[in-house]
C-alpha cells in the first residue's frame, strides 16, 4: 500500500538560507538605490509667507465707472466681486453712513488686489469724498479720505466773442464755473437774449487744484458783468448772524421775486406783442414770449408758489399755470412733460424744473410759450422789474462796503487772469 504524498516537500536547511541571502540582496539594493536619490536630488524647502512678506506683494486695481441707473450691488456684480464680499461691503457702507441715494452716474469704484485676492475697495465720489473699505478685517472697515488739494485765488478775466459758455471754456475754466456765475445774476440779466459779442466779465473765485489738474472751484468770492444791458457786481457775504448770500454794491440781496429767465441759454424766437401767427395766419396779440430750445429741455418755475392746474390747455399743449405772491401769474406752454410732482395745488420753488420742452398744441416746432400775468392782465416778462428779496441791515452796510471795496480792488486790477498774492 502506498503512502499519501504531502502537500509541501520539506525544505532542507541549505535551501532556507540560500533563500535568506538572496533576500538581504534585495532589500540593500532598494536600501542602497533609495539614499542615492535622496542625495543626488536637489533639496527645495517649502516656504510659507509671513504676514509682512504677504503685505509686500504688488498690488494691482480694477476700475469701473458707475452707469445710469445702477445700483450699488449692480456695479459690484459688473467689477466680479464676490457676493459674499460686497453683501459685507454694502453693510458696512451703510453703519458707516453711506447715501446709497447719492449714487450718480461717473462715481468711480476702485477694486484693489494682492494676487488675486480682494484687499481693499475704494468708491470715490470726488477727490474730497473717497470711502476706503479694508477688506483685511473683520467686520471690514470704512474710512473716509481726501486727497490733498491746492487752492489757489484767482481773477478771471475775458470779453464774450460768440457766447458766454464758449468764452469761458476758452479760457480753459470748466462748465460749472459758467454754471455758478449764470446762476448769481440770473435774476439780472437773460445770457441768451440779453448778451453782446464785446461785453465782459470778472470772476473772483478759487481754483482747486489736484497736482497740476483744475478739479474745481470754491465759490464766486465776487463777480461782475458789463455790457449793452448794463454793469451788475455781486459780493458774496456772511453777516454776524451767519447769513451768506449774494449781493449788490448796494447791500441790497441779488436774489428777486423772478428769475430773468425760465430757460437758460436759450433764444427767443418769438417777443411779446401782436405778430402774425404761424399756424392761423393772422395778426393777433401775443401774450408772452416764446424760447427756441430742444424738445426735452428742462423749465425751471421763476418764483416760489403754488400750481394752479397742470395738463392740456387749448393751443398751449400741456400748459403749467403757477400762482405767486402779490397777485402774479406764469404760464409755461407746449411742454412735453411735467416735471416731478408737479399737479394742480402742488407748491413749487424757485429754479425748480416744472416741466420739459415740447412742441405740444398749436406749435411749429419745440419751444417754450412763457407768459406773466398780474390779476390777470399780460406783462412783457423782459420789462418785469421785480422786487428783490431783501436787504442787509443796517448795522451790518459799514462791514459789508468796508468788505466791498477790498473786493473791488481786486476787481478792477487791469491784469487778466491774475493771481492774487
Amino acid at each position: 500500500m502506498l503512502k499519501p504524498r504531502p502537500l509541501l516537500e520539506p525544505v532542507s536547511p541549505q535551501v532556507r538560507k540560500s533563500n535568506s541571502l538572496r533576500l538581504l540582496v534585495v532589500v540593500s539594493v532598494i536600501i542602497f538605490t533609495t539614499l542615492i536619490f535622496i542625495l543626488v536630488r536637489p533639496w527645495h524647502p517649502r516656504t510659507v509667507n509671513s504676514p509682512a512678506q504677504s503685505q509686500a506683494l504688488p498690488l494691482t486695481t480694477k476700475s469701473f465707472a458707475v452707469q445710469p441707473g445702477e445700483i450699488l450691488p449692480f456695479v459690484f456684480n459688473r467689477a466680479g466681486v464676490p457676493t459674499q464680499i460686497s453683501d459685507q461691503v454694502i453693510g458696512a457702507l451703510g453703519g458707516f453712513g453711506f447715501n446709497f441715494r447719492r449714487i450718480r452716474p461717473g462715481d468711480s469704484l476702485i477694486i484693489v488686489y494682492r494676487c488675486d485676492s480682494i484687499v481693499q475697495i475704494r468708491y470715490w465720489r470726488n477727490y474730497d469724498s473717497i470711502y476706503q473699505i479694508d477688506l483685511d478685517s473683520s467686520p471690514f472697515t470704512v474710512t473716509l479720505t481726501s486727497l490733498p488739494i491746492n487752492t489757489v485765488p484767482t481773477v478771471i478775466k475775458g470779453a464774450i466773442t460768440g457766447s458766454l459758455y464758449q468764452s469761458l471754456l476758452n479760457l480753459g475754466e470748466k462748465p460749472v464755473l459758467v454754471a455758478a456765475y449764470t446762476e448769481i445774476f440770473d435774476w439780472e440779466i437773460d445770457f441768451f437774449s440779453e448778451t453782446q459779442p464785446g461785453d465782459s466779465f470778472i470772476i473772483l473765485v478759487t481754483r482747486k487744484y489736484l497736482d497740476s489738474v483744475l478739479v474745481g472751484y470754491g465759490k464766486i468770492i465776487a463777480a461782475r458783468y458789463k455790457g449793452v444791458i448794463g454793469e451788475f457786481n455781486a459780493f458774496l457775504f456772511t453777516d454776524p448772524e451767519g447769513n451768506t448770500d449774494y449781493y449788490n454794491p448796494d447791500g441790497l440781496s441779488m436774489r428777486k421775486l423772478f428769475l430773468k429767465s425760465p430757460l437758460r441759454f436759450s433764444r427767443i424766437s418769438s417777443f411779446f406783442g401782436n405778430r402774425f401767427h404761424p399756424i392761423r395766419h393772422i395778426r393777433c396779440a401775443h401774450h408772452g414770449i416764446d424760447y427756441a430750445a430742444p424738445t426735452g429741455t428742462p423749465v425751471s418755475c421763476v418764483a416760489d408758489g403754488r400750481v394752479i392746474s397742470a395738463g392740456w390747455y387749448g393751443g398751449y399743449g400741456r400748459l403749467v399755470r403757477i400762482g405767486h405772491r402779490d397777485g402774479y401769474e406764469t404760464r409755461y406752454g407746449h411742454l412735453s412733460s411735467f416735471g416731478k410732482g408737479i399737479k394742480t395745488g402742488a407748491p413749487v420753488t424757485q429754479g425748480q424744473i416744472i416741466g420739459y420742452v415740447g412742441s405740444t398744441g398749436l406749435s411749429t416746432g419745440p419751444h417754450l410759450h412763457y407768459e406773466v400775468r398780474k390779476f390777470g392782465t399780460p406783462v412783457n416778462p423782459l420789462r418785469l422789474n421785480p422786487p428783490r428779496a431783501g436787504a442787509l441791515k443796517l448795522a451790518y452796510l459799514p462791514a459789508f462796503r468796508s468788505y466791498r471795496d477790498s473786493l473791488l480792488s481786486i476787481l478792477n486790477q487791469p491784469l487778466p487772469q491774475q493771481p492774487i498774492p
